[in-house]
């Protein structure tokens, strides 16, 4: 299933929605369909989870580093259902220890840019064979 809402949008325009900030509708469907608990996702963006909690209640738009990693995260999970065309085998391999990101668990490392980078690299890796 994955997430296409950000998939093929203009750099200009993914810019733009991370400055504006994700308003609360459009975090709750990402928080939805992906499949990170609410906790995971406050550790990913580095806030509190009553800090989410408050943003959905309240219906506020996320900060501009906030929104641009949430959108960063969407967009690495959509790549990665693709690249391992089923959505059950990406969520297991985000989970596992994976030598080629250190030995650890790839969904570990998504709460710094460094991190998503890897992980983004390694997905283009396995994509074109490097790690099949």
């Amino acid at each position: 299933m994955g997430l296409p809402l950000f998939k093929n949008r203009p750099l200009d325009e993914l810019i733009h929605l991370s400055r504006e900030g994700l308003d609360a509708a459009t975090f709750e469907e990402i928080v939805a369909r992906l499949p990170f608990s609410l906790q995971e996702w406050a550790q990913f963006l580095g806030v509190s989870e009553r800090t989410l909690i408050r943003v959905r209640k309240e219906n506020k738009s996320l900060g501009t580093s906030a929104s641009d990693k949430v959108i960063r995260i969407a967009q690495l999970y959509q790549k990665g259902v693709d690249v391992f065309r089923d959505e059950d085998k990406f969520c297991h391999w985000l989970g596992a220890r994976i030598m080629a990101v250190g030995g650890v668990a790839p969904k570990s490392l998504l709460d710094t840019s460094f991190g998503l980078e890897l992980v983004d690299t390694t997905l283009g890796q396995i994509e074109f064979g490097i790690f099949a």
